[in-house]
């Protein structure tokens, strides 16, 4: 699907890195893993209680026959399990978001600019926030489904804080260049 940007730079266009610098598939992939495991994180760090656990966020499993067969129930409390041991369908959505983000910021590095700054986090929750609404489009809140320009600050913040963890890993991740 096209879509108008207007004067802002589409950087869901620009080309990938390739050559010495990029990363192989397999890197990628776990980089994108790890991306997904702290972005669950994040999401649960404001839950956490005075005795270690985290308010209760029980949900039904939907799509992982495997889990639930493990686990001999449909029922999971997301906020209290690692991001590993969620089933699928909990796991899906910070994998999706943490695809968009990671590559951007991996382009971002690899081309030699500077991912944490402000101009580049803006257009990287733009183009996580399209992500998530072509996910999402047919569920999400009125307040949700607006173009990333006319959204509250407090959505903005959500896509922002996708990006900053994608620039966070990639600035750990390859501070001495491509590993």
């Amino acid at each position: 699907m096209d879509r108008d940007f207007g004067d802002q730079p589409d950087i869901a266009a620009r080309p990938r890195a390739q050559g010495r610098g990029s990363l192989s598939a397999a890197r990628r992939d776990e980089l994108t893993e790890e991306l997904a495991s702290r972005l669950h994180n994040e999401w649960r760090a404001p839950r956490l209680r005075d005795d270690g656990r985290y308010e209760e966020r029980p949900k039904q499993v939907r799509d992982d026959q495997e889990w639930i067969t493990a686990h001999g129930t449909d029922q999971v409390d997301i906020a209290n399990t690692d991001y590993r041991d969620l089933p699928l369908d909990y796991r899906r959505e910070n994998q999706e978001s943490a695809k968009v983000a990671l590559p951007l910021a991996l382009d971002e590095h690899l081309a030699g600019r500077d991912p944490a700054r402000a101009g580049f986090v803006e257009d990287a929750s733009e183009q996580v926030h399209i992500a998530w609404l072509d996910r999402n489009r047919d569920w999400a809140p009125p307040d949700q489904s607006l173009p990333y320009g006319r959204l509250s600050e407090e959505e903005k913040e959500k896509d922002r804080v996708v990006v900053r963890a994608a620039v966070d890993l990639i600035n750990e991740q390859l501070r001495d260049g491509p590993a």
